[in-house]
Order: C-alpha cells, then sequence, then structure tokens
C-alpha cells in the first residue's frame, strides 16, 4: 500500500514557477490545518467506533462462557485440578482461583485444601487422548507425499457444445443439420477444443504448484498440524492465509574469486497460526461461521522497538505512532482472569487489526488509497490495525472479494456458535470419573495396609511419648494393670480393601472414553484389548474411520476449501504469470482420497500374512511390494530385481534338496498318514460299537418275547452268560482288527536320507 501523504502542495523552484504572495500563503495555509483537523476528526471518530465493537466483541465472547471452558481443557490437557494446582505450579501460566463458600460465608481460596491423608494423583489420560488423536488425523490429512487439494479448469460450456456436435457427426454420419459443424471441418475443430482443453489443463497444473510453492515455502503442514493439535485439545483450531509478507532470498556469488552475498527481498503470500484466545469475531451474529459476521478481531502483543520501526512504514500514520509511543502501553482491555497467561508484560503494547468494512472517507482519511474501488461503493474491505485505542495503519482488504483471512478447524461442532468441541470436553466425565477412582484406591490401599489403632491409655503409655507407631515400639504399663487388660489395651481396626471394585470402575471409565472418543486404546498405540479374529480387527478399523472420515469432511469444509480458494484468488489478483491464470477449480480430497488410503494401508497390512496361502492364489512378493508402497517404502530398494530373483530361483531348482528339509518331509508325511489312520481306526471302533448296541437290543427283545410267552427253557442266568459271551467275541474281534491294521501301517519304518546313516537304520536306532 502507498505511504501515506499529505495534500500540501509542493514549493516549485525555478525559472518560471510563479510566486505566492503572502495572502496566498495563508489562505494555503488555513485550508492544510482545516484538512488536517477534519482528518484527526475523522480518525478520532473511526478510533471510536472502533473502540465500540472491540468491547462488544470482547464482551459477547466472554458471556458466552466459552473462554472458562477453555480454561478447563487446558487445565485438563495438562493434568491439573483444584487439588494438585498449587503443587503442579500451575500459578504461573493458566493460574485461577476455585471459588468454594467456607461456613463463614465468605469466599476463600481452595488451591491445596486437600489435606495431608488426601491423594492428590491424577491419572492424566486427556492429554494422550488429545496428542493420539491430533496425530492420527494429521498423519492422514498431511501425508508427505501428497497434499489434500487439486485444482482443475472448469469446464467451458462451448467447447463442449462442439465436441458435442462433432461426436454426433461421427456417430450417425449423417448430412450437416441446421447449426451443426460441417463434415469437412469436424476434425479441425475436434483438434482446435481438445487443444483448448488441454491448455486450460496445463495451466491448471502450473496454478496448483505455484500455490504447493507458496505453501511449502510458509511451512503451511506445520501450521496445519498445530491448527489441528488445537482443534483437538479445545476444539477450535485457527490458520490465516494468505498474508503478504516480506520474504529475503539469499544468493552466493563468485566475482573475481570473492565471494558476494546478493539478498532479494519478494512479498509472497503465508500462511499463520492465530491462537485461538486471541481471536473474536461478531459474535452472536456469526452463527456458526466466522465468515458470516460483519468484522472480525484479532489481538496481539508487539515490543516498543517494533512499533517504534513502523515509523516511515508504507501505510502507516506516523503521527499515530508518536502519540502511541508517548503514552506507552496502556492496560490491556482483556479481564486478566481470561487471559491465557497470569501476568502482561508492561513492555508490551496490545496491537489489535480489524477485519470488516469501512465508510470510504474514514479509510481515506487514514491514508488509504481507495482510487481502485469504484465510486459508488461507500463501504469497503478494509483491514485496520489499532495500537492504544489508535487506527495506525488502514488498508484495503488484500483481496478483493473482501473475505476474512482465517479458517477455524472444530473438532465437533457446537450448534449456533462458531468454537467446537474438542477431546478434552469429550472425555470430561470419565477423566473426572477416573480421577476420583484413583484417588479412593490410592487412599484404600494405604488406609488397608495399615491398620488403626484403638488404645485406652488408662492402663499403658509410649515410651518415647508419642503414638506414633513403627516396630519395636515400647509401651509401659500401668503397675495397677493385670494381664487380660494389657491385652485389651491395644484393638486394631482393619479397614477393607475395594481395590478390585474401583479397578473394574477405572476399567469401564476407559471403555467409556474409548466409545465417547472413537478412539480405541489399542489404535492409539497404547495396550488395549484386540479382537480375537482379522474380522474383529476389521470392525475396529472401519469404527474408528467413522470419527476420521467426520473431521477429514470437516478439514475440507473449514479450511480446504476457503483457504485455497483464496490463495487461487490471490495469483489471480497479483500472479505475473500470465500462463498459470484460468477458471479453475478446487478439489479438496481429504475425505475421498486420503481417508481411503490410509484405510487400505491398514488392510494391506492384514492381508500381507494371508497371501502366503496358496489356496488364495495370490502372489507374496507382489503383496509384500505394495505393503511396502503402504508403509511409504520404496520395495525396489530392498527387493531382487526380476533378474537376480530368476537366478535364485533357477539355482534353488537345481541344487540338492537339503537332508534336513526331506527328513523334516518324510515325518511330515508320517504324521499325516498315521493321522489318517487314527480317524479310519476311529471310524471302524464307532461302527463295532453300533454293531454291539444292535447285538444287545436283539438280545433284549428276544428275552422280553420268551419271558412273555412263558418259555422257560433257558433260565435267566444262562441269558446273561450267552450275551456275556458276545459280547467278548465281538471286543475281541475288534480289537484284533485294530491291531493288524496299525501292525501294517507301521511294517515299514521312514528312512533317512543318504549321507546321515544307512539306509533304514537311522530311525530304527
Amino acid at each position: 500500500m502507498p505511504e501515506y501523504t499529505d495534500d500540501r502542495p509542493a514549493t516549485v523552484e525555478g525559472e518560471g514557477a510563479p510566486a505566492l504572495d503572502e495572502f496566498q500563503l495563508a489562505a494555503l495555509k488555513e485550508q492544510q490545518q482545516k484538512a488536517d483537523q477534519e482528518r484527526i476528526r475523522r480518525l478520532d471518530a473511526m478510533a471510536l467506533s472502533l473502540s465500540s465493537k472491540r468491547k462488544a466483541a470482547i464482551d459477547a465472547r466472554a458471556q458466552s462462557g466459552i473462554e472458562q471452558i477453555w480454561l478447563e481443557d487446558e487445565d485438563a490437557f495438562d493434568g491439573i485440578d483444584d487439588a494438585n494446582r498449587a503443587q503442579e505450579g500451575a500459578q504461573g501460566s493458566r493460574h485461577r482461583y476455585t471459588k468454594s463458600k467456607s461456613s463463614a460465608g465468605t469466599y476463600t481460596k481452595t488451591d491445596n485444601d486437600a489435606g495431608e491423608n488426601k491423594c492428590i494423583l491424577l491419572p492424566n489420560i486427556t492429554g494422550p487422548y488429545c496428542e493420539a488423536g491430533a496425530a492420527s488425523i494429521a498423519d492422514m490429512l498431511l501425508p508427505l507425499d501428497d497434499w489434500p487439494f487439486g485444482l482443475g479448469p472448469t469446464p467451458i460450456p462451448e467447447l463442449t457444445g462442439l465436441l458435442e456436435q462433432v461426436k454426433q457427426f461421427d456417430d450417425e454420419q449423417s448430412v450437416q443439420l441446421p447449426g451443426a459443424v460441417a463434415p469437412q471441418a469436424a476434425g479441425d475443430v475436434k483438434a482446435q477444443a481438445e487443444a483448448q482443453i488441454e491448455k486450460a489443463k496445463k495451466s491448471a497444473e502450473k496454478a496448483e504448484t505455484r500455490i504447493r510453492d507458496w505453501l511449502t515455502e510458509c511451512q503451511w503442514h506445520g501450521k496445519s498440524r498445530r491448527q489441528i493439535d488445537d482443534s483437538a485439545r479445545v476444539g477450535t483450531g485457527i490458520v490465516k492465509g494468505p498474508v503478504p509478507a516480506m520474504k529475503k532470498q539469499y544468493a552466493w556469488h563468485n566475482q573475481d574469486g570473492v565471494q558476494t552475498l546478493e539478498i532479494k527481498e519478494e512479498t509472497k503470500p503465508v500462511t499463520e497460526t492465530v491462537d485461538f484466545w486471541n481471536l473474536y469475531p461478531d459474535y452472536p451474529a456469526c452463527g456458526e461461521s466466522i465468515h458470516n459476521g460483519s468484522f472480525v478481531w484479532e489481538r496481539g502483543e508487539i515490543t516498543c522497538k517494533t512499533l517504534q520501526d513502523l515509523r516511515g512504514q508504507p501505510g502507516y500514520i506516523d503521527s499515530q505512532i508518536e502519540l502511541c509511543l508517548s503514552e506507552g502501553p496502556q492496560t490491556p482491555e482483556i479481564d486478566p482472569g481470561f487471559k491465557k497467561q497470569s501476568t502482561t508484560d508492561n513492555s508490551l503494547f496490545e496491537i489489535w487489526w480489524f477485519h470488516g468494512a469501512l465508510e470510504r472517507a474514514d479509510l481515506e482519511a487514514a491514508g488509504c488509497d481507495c482510487s481502485s474501488q469504484p465510486e459508488q461503493y461507500l463501504s469497503i474491505p478494509a483491514v485496520i490495525t489499532v495500537v492504544n485505542g489508535k487506527p495506525i495503519r488502514a488498508s484495503m482488504n488484500v483481496l478483493d472479494k473482501g473475505t476474512f483471512p482465517y479458517d477455524v478447524l472444530t473438532w465437533r461442532r457446537r450448534p449456533g456458535s462458531p468454537w467446537g468441541q474438542g477431546i478434552a470436553r469429550q472425555i470430561r466425565p470419565a477423566q473426572r470419573g477416573i480421577t476420583a477412582c484413583f484417588r479412593a484406591l490410592m487412599e484404600n490401599a494405604g488406609l488397608s495396609a495399615k491398620p488403626m489403632l484403638a488404645v485406652l491409655r488408662k492402663y499403658l503409655s509410649p515410651v518415647d511419648g508419642t503414638w506414633d507407631l513403627f516396630g519395636g515400639k515400647v509401651f509401659e504399663v500401668d503397675d495397677d494393670a493385670d494381664v487380660r487388660d494389657v491385652k485389651a489395651a491395644i484393638q486394631t481396626l482393619q479397614i477393607d480393601s475395594r481395590q478390585s471394585d474401583l479397578l473394574a470402575i477405572i476399567q469401564f471409565l476407559l471403555k467409556l472414553a474409548e466409545d465417547i472418543t472413537g478412539q480405541p486404546l489399542m489404535l492409539q498405540g497404547q495396550m488395549g484389548k484386540a479382537p480375537d479374529t482379522v474380522g474383529g480387527m476389521t470392525i475396529l478399523n472401519n469404527n474408528a474411520s467413522v470419527t476420521k472420515r467426520r473431521i477429514a469432511r470437516q478439514f475440507d469444509d473449514q479450511v480446504i476449501e476457503p483457504g485455497i480458494s483464496r490463495y487461487y484468488d490471490y495469483l489471480m489478483q497479483y500472479g505475473e504469470d500470465e500462463e498459470e491464470k484460468g477458471l479453475f477449480v478446487i478439489d479438496a480430497r481429504s475425505s475421498s482420497v486420503l481417508v481411503e488410503r490410509d484405510i487400505q494401508n491398514q488392510n494391506m497390512i492384514q492381508l500381507l500374512g494371508a497371501s502366503g496361502n496358496p489356496a488364495y492364489g495370490a502372489d507374496p512378493r507382489k503383496a509384500f511390494a505394495e505393503t511396502c508402497k503402504a508403509m511409504k517404502i520404496d520395495p525396489k530398494r530392498i527387493q531382487y530385481d526380476d533378474e537376480q530373483w530368476k537366478k535364485i530361483q533357477d539355482n534353488a531348482a537345481k541344487a540338492p534338496p537339503d537332508p534336513r528339509i526331506a527328513a523334516a518331509q518324510i515325518n511330515a508325511d508320517a504324521r499325516e498318514k498315521l493321522a489318517a489312520f487314527d480317524a479310519q481306526m476311529e471310524a471302524i471302533e464307532a461302527d463295532k460299537d453300533r454293531q454291539f448296541e444292535l447285538i444287545e437290543k436283539a438280545m433284549d427283545a428276544e428275552l422280553a418275547l420268551r419271558q412273555q410267552g412263558g418259555d422257560r427253557a433257558m433260565s435267566l442266568d444262562e441269558i446273561k452268560a450267552m450275551l456275556a459271551k458276545t459280547v467278548l467275541q465281538l471286543r475281541t474281534q475288534k480289537e484284533l482288527s485294530v491291531m493288524g491294521a496299525r501292525a501294517k501301517q507301521l511294517s515299514k519304518p521312514p528312512t533317512e536320507p543318504a549321507g546321515r546313516a544307512p539306509a533304514g537304520q537311522a530311525f530304527q536306532r
């Protein structure tokens, strides 16, 4: 932006310059004074209006309750609560007092009122859950070998219509219709249309490369990871871009044997991370998106030297900066109780950036050149820099569209609010329950391990004068006490152990945390119960990926699509290479390509183990190569090439078999035949048993008939003897048949391969 200059006419010196008399100089001076007064009046009015909007934004956010939630979530992430706050040394960061009402009715400090016998340890599961969730999402959405977006040319209706006409002519081979392409020119029209489409594709590729270069230079991946970290922790992560920044490029040149350093400065768009504590949107008017509001405020801090260095920079108002320097840093407008830092450095100036529409006259009074905007535009999107309540710089929005440069990523949507809900808030009930159970468990362990005592002081007293119990403790017994009184003077009170009950509750709460967040501990690299089957593991992965897909879609909608669209607008507005410009569409593909690729990579690792089974007909070598690709490893770096692999296979076919392998194969065959024989014998035995049962039933039926018919020729004892004899014969036949078959099967023992022992002797020995 151009540097501010006043409207005073320059004195023209030299031959032919008109001379101004005393009255003309006085009139010009008076005119200039009026212009300065009007400019100052407008600056003061603008400062008053901006101050009112800023206070409204600060109060609205504080009243929404989100700041208190952020404080609690930050404490949960750090493993801090009211019981251990003082011991954790939290006074220097996000320290605050928890207000509780005493018996006297006054509010007292309760940072360390747990007592000496109370457990203040906090088993922090919130921090690991937030870190694991953010890491898994960042690894999936921000791979090093790919980008979560792409650019493609917008379809041109005219070219599409011509190609359709050409296709219709080629298909029908008919006479030219009115308005259709002539047969002799169909090929030329098709070639021209395809050439234009190809040119548009190349322009889109160049534009995509340019945007990727900008993002790489400003470390966009790292900024986005921090955004995801903030979103996972408190539910809201913010980045800002594109923001013009002066970049220095260094190059060494050899001139006559002397190395000289050349420094070049170039303005390039960058992306910056914004602390969620420092953003104040137009709430509640904006609803769930800050872009629906009329303005956005961003807070920051600068040193006195930085403010001094701004004097003389393009666009800055030196007179306003001088006033700020003379006043010094003022008291911050934010309530210190809701600031991330408990103490404020008095040497730092609070600086604010306003993004919103202002009147043209106010912007021009602040030195902003609005000539590029049409005269009918009375309100222009602008960026105002404010220090100590005074506008020190005014400029138009970097982009002609006037959009806010902020992208807000929410982990979980809050209806009607631009701020989201993070993992720390999701598992807050589980964390508080686990903390309470853990502290109860530790206290119960201490009480149950050390019994309590009931002492009658009438009969005894400690020699050392204290009632602390330890080994070798000596007590003095009263002379009037008898033996029975002494035994009854000390009684132990044993506290029951509730360790198992409390551990069961803790396990339930850990499972509850997994269900709430959709992040099983096993998939986070922590100890967890794994499914017993491959199918169960697949179901677990698919269930966990549901949350990933949702967050990936939000990343596309809230960050990729609007952010890359602004970079595209910046390229179209300020780009110098015309071949990079065109009508392009943004393809945000985090939720489609990257998520599916992540799921495919997990499944490939599982399928690698099954590829060795010949029943599947899979090539283990190809399966291993695909798995290496899924793990970001080039399989050519660790695999034999085709020629080497063929030589290895040929040598293996020509070489004699290893005796140990042959012996193992013989043993395996023998075991397989023996198992088959055992199965056959079991079938024979079962058949014999069935025959025996039939004979028993037949004899029982015959005995019943004889008894009914009054046939007493055979006595009951004779019938039983005959039955026992038949049974003995059947069992003997079965055992002999089994022994004969087994002996026939094992009559020829397996022989060991040559080279180890004489044939047929090694196994016999």
